[in-house]
């Protein structure tokens, strides 16, 4: 029985198939070691072919499909996935679908010009998985089908969808600017630059650190990008949703607030800060202080501020597009330092700081501290005005409930998420439907015609957001239309 050592095998334990290796056997007992470090003993009371059977070739060895395993449980797909996984492989197919592990640190050369060009120049299957594989999939059917093409990247928090989306955006802008009928010259144009460009800026107004992930998306997008007839991107849009507002005003502990503020107080000169008001570090305002967390040796606050100024000048954002989004995050920072004390109602104890908030967003001092401290009312078309407690007053800086009026920080802070986005969809040109004429005459199939963007969703006012620390917003889902 010893030619059995080193044999691999299921071992069902505890109501769990684990992988297996035979370490020892004879006739009255075997010892397997399953590949998680536990030694199990069974005598030969307890064999039969229910509790240790032995693993299929397709198990032992990994597949890059898994579809092609003749053993198809949750375990032999953990199994193949952590085989995979070891060899730096982390990439597998399910038929038509991508799984992807996230590493977790950077493979060499996997993402590189030369995979891009290799990718490019061969089908789906000919090549180890890869999620260039499915990008170049999706830009050969536009003109195989004639019909627009969607990837759906989903997964929980930390997966890797961010990265993933950034891959397939690199993928496309490559394939664009190289596409036949493009001249030389016109080659890496503003829209490629643009769509690429567009990653840091939204990561940055969008994305944040939980306790799961330093880099979380915080909200859920749609891409929809229009492809000319010659294989170049001509224009495209970003639609987002679910975009998680609450946490500007609360975080769990632990968890930072969106990138951009401690990417502005880190990267901000002397002028910029005498421009927007602001103090020196992160735990002078509240709404960054109050989780304990303020710093993360992963996270270069200041690198993404340089790339987030390099971006929005790449995107020839102006002057004033730049002042007016940072006075807003400046804002929404001072107006969590807000504080009040009662003396016949809430009075506001914390001029300065009003006196700053209504500067930087244009409004009059009185007026602003009227509204945060009294309610007004329109009884039998008479306006009444009440003064409200602290309580009240403070409410409105904290996570809204169901019967109150959204966090004027939140919304706000959802004001000048949406004005890059906007603009960002505004140097993305977004083309028109256009009807092209076919060139056959009775003969063959007409020339596609550019379908229409879906309408923006107005979103100024969204006020759906999901829960702090309540898990990721949602999906990426791009869309490419020929």
């Amino acid at each position: 029985m010893g030619s059995a050592g080193g044999a691999r095998v299921w071992l069902r334990h505890k109501e769990q198939l684990l992988p297996s290796t035979v370490s020892s056997c004879d006739d009255a007992s075997l010892v397997l070691t399953t590949d998680y470090g536990k030694v199990i003993y069974l005598q030969k009371a307890e064999l039969n072919g229910e509790t240790v059977y032995p693993m299929h070739p397709s198990s032992v060895h990994g597949v890059e499909d898994m579809s092609t395993l003749a053993e198809l449980h949750e375990a032999a797909i953990m199994h193949n996935l952590l085989l995979r996984y070891k060899r730096h492989n982390i990439y597998t197919n399910i038929g038509s679908i991508l799984a992807a592990v996230n590493p977790y640190k950077q493979i060499s050369g996997l993402y590189d010009s030369t995979a891009v060009d290799q990718y490019s120049k061969h089908q789906m299957g000919e090549l180890p998985p890869h999620i260039f594989a499915v990008a170049n999939e999706c830009y050969r059917c536009l003109w195989k089908r004639h019909d627009s093409q969607c990837v759906l990247i989903s997964g929980e928090s930390g997966a890797g969808k961010t990265e993933s989306t950034k891959l397939l955006l690199k993928f496309l802008s490559v394939m664009s600017q190289n596409s036949a009928g493009t001249p030389l010259s016109e080659r890496t144009t503003r829209v490629e630059q643009a769509l690429v460009q567009s990653s840091p800026i939204m990561e940055a107004f969008g994305n944040a650190k939980t306790v799961y992930n330093n880099n979380s998306s915080r909200f859920g997008k749609f891409i929809q990008l229009h492809f000319s007839q010659n294989g170049n991107i001509q224009g495209g849009c970003i639609i987002d949703y679910l975009l998680e507002k609450n946490r500007v005003v609360r975080q769990n502990p632990g968890e930072r607030n969106y990138h951009i503020f401690y990417a502005l107080l880190a990267g901000a000169d002397t002028d910029h800060r005498d421009m927007y008001l602001l103090s020196e570090g992160p735990e002078s305002y509240h709404y960054l202080s109050q989780s304990g967390c303020m710093k993360d040796s992963s996270l270069d606050d200041k690198q993404l501020f340089d790339s987030v100024m390099e971006a929005l000048k790449v995107m020839e954002f102006t002057e004033e597009e730049i002042r007016d989004v940072f006075k807003l995050l400046s804002a929404v920072l001072q107006m969590g330092n807000i504080e009040f004390m009662t003396a016949g109602g809430a009075q506001i104890t914390s001029k300065g700081v009003v006196s700053n908030v209504s500067e930087l967003l244009g409004l009059d001092c009185f007026q602003l501290s009227e509204v945060l401290t009294q309610r007004s009312m329109i009884l039998r078309g008479e306006e009444i005005c009440s003064p409200l407690t602290v309580e009240q007053s403070q409410e409105g800086f904290s996570l809204p409930d169901k019967d109150s009026v959204l966090s004027p920080c939140c919304s706000l802070f959802g004001l000048a998420f949406e004005a890059a986005r906007l603009l960002i969809d505004f140097i993305i040109p977004v083309l028109e439907p256009v009807r092209m004429a076919s060139s056959h005459s009775g003969q063959g199939s007409p020339t596609p015609r550019l379908p229409a963007l879906a309408p923006h969703p107005p979103s100024w006012t969204n006020s759906h957001s999901s829960q702090p620390g309540g898990g990721d917003p949602g999906a990426t889902s791009t869309l490419f239309t020929p």
